[in-house]
């Protein structure tokens, strides 16, 4: 399958540049996952969209990653219709994996386990999703959360939609996780104080 790293929106809760160019120790942010797509093996093409409000990353993944980064330009003033666009710019013909460039500790290995849970699913999309509860271990507070069933959880910002199907509602799978790594998207100064910690460990 194919990855689209979804880059292009205006960044807000941070307070700092643009997201993905916000630095991790020696490293912008969105470089993190880069490598983890790039090292994947369920992973053909990596693209990165980006619009007017994201120069600065056009020029990061132009400069970092040429020849093995795609970049996608849409117009960036919507969320859903940047993705729809993205995934028909992508030429994806199956399925494709789209996340956020916040998630500077997902690695390789899980973005092959959430491949893997994609195909034995049996639904044409699949969310990702992770207990409350592991938020409160971490000492973190999560933007958005969801009644599922019973169960608290929260979106990390990685889905996965059968391209040939971008224009059409999605019939969903919830695939929950308990990975401290998936769990932490970087939308605080104290996520990112975390992310250097983990990373330090």
């Amino acid at each position: 399958m194919d990855a689209i790293v979804m880059a292009g929106g205006l960044t807000q809760r941070l307070g700092m540049e643009e997201k993905a160019c916000v630095m991790l120790m020696d490293s912008p942010l969105i470089n993190y996952l880069l490598d983890s797509l790039l090292g994947a093996m369920h992973i053909d093409r990596v693209f990165v969209q980006v619009s007017s409000y994201s120069p600065d990353t056009e020029d990061c993944i132009k400069r970092d990653y040429r020849n093995r980064v795609s970049v996608l330009r849409t117009s960036g003033d919507n969320y859903v219709g940047d993705m729809v666009a993205a995934v028909r710019d992508s030429g994806s013909s199956g399925p494709v994996m789209v996340l956020m460039p916040d998630l500077p500790l997902v690695t390789s290995e899980h973005i092959d386990m959430m491949a893997k849970a994609y195909e034995g699913c049996g639904f044409p999309a699949m969310s990702v999703y992770v207990p409350i509860g592991l938020y409160r271990k971490l000492g973190l507070r999560p933007g958005t959360v969801f009644n599922k069933k019973g169960l608290m959880i929260v979106p990390v910002g990685i889905n996965i939609l059968d391209s040939l199907k971008i224009d059409e509602e999605q019939d969903n799978y919830d695939h929950v996780v308990e990975i401290p790594e998936v769990a932490i998207n970087v939308d605080s100064v104290e996520s990112l104080r975390k992310c250097q910690d983990m990373l330090l460990k």
